[in-house]
């Protein structure tokens, strides 16, 4: 983030402002590091970095992450243990795999996705299905 340094924090775009939000949340070397939508409004390429930088924080640093986050795929790619609300209520708790389940997704989200082997890491992959895909 050095090429920001001389930029007034309201100068920077969305992503950038969340970028430097991290940055400093890390500096400060916490126990534990509570993020809310850390991804949000980042490309692919700063998403996977900032998730590879919190995992690699995770385990040099023993921090405990916790992460809101709308991304299903990331979750289950990144996740230890995810839980899963709806209406403020635990719809499911567990791993990527015991609660990234078509059935689970499908009451909680309302509507289907399809689920499959993350060629990567084996975990569950999440992908909706448009109404033209779903069985008639």
């Amino acid at each position: 983030l050095s090429h920001l340094a001389d930029r007034p924090l309201y100068q920077l775009s969305g992503g950038e402002q969340q970028r430097v939000m991290i940055a400093r949340a890390i500096c400060q070397q916490p126990k534990i590091i509570l993020l809310d939508e850390p991804t949000t409004a980042l490309d692919p390429a700063h998403q996977v970095k900032i998730m590879d930088l919190m995992a690699r924080f995770r385990q040099e640093e023993t921090t405990t992450v916790v992460m809101v986050s709308h991304d299903l795929n990331l979750a289950a790619m990144y996740g230890d243990r995810l839980l899963l609300l709806k209406n403020g209520a635990i719809a499911a708790s567990g791993t990527p795999e015991q609660v990234c389940t078509p059935e689970i997704l499908r009451q909680s989200y309302g509507c289907d996705l399809y689920v499959d082997a993350n060629p990567l890491s084996g975990g569950p992959r999440m992908t909706p299905i448009p109404e033209r895909y779903r069985e008639k």
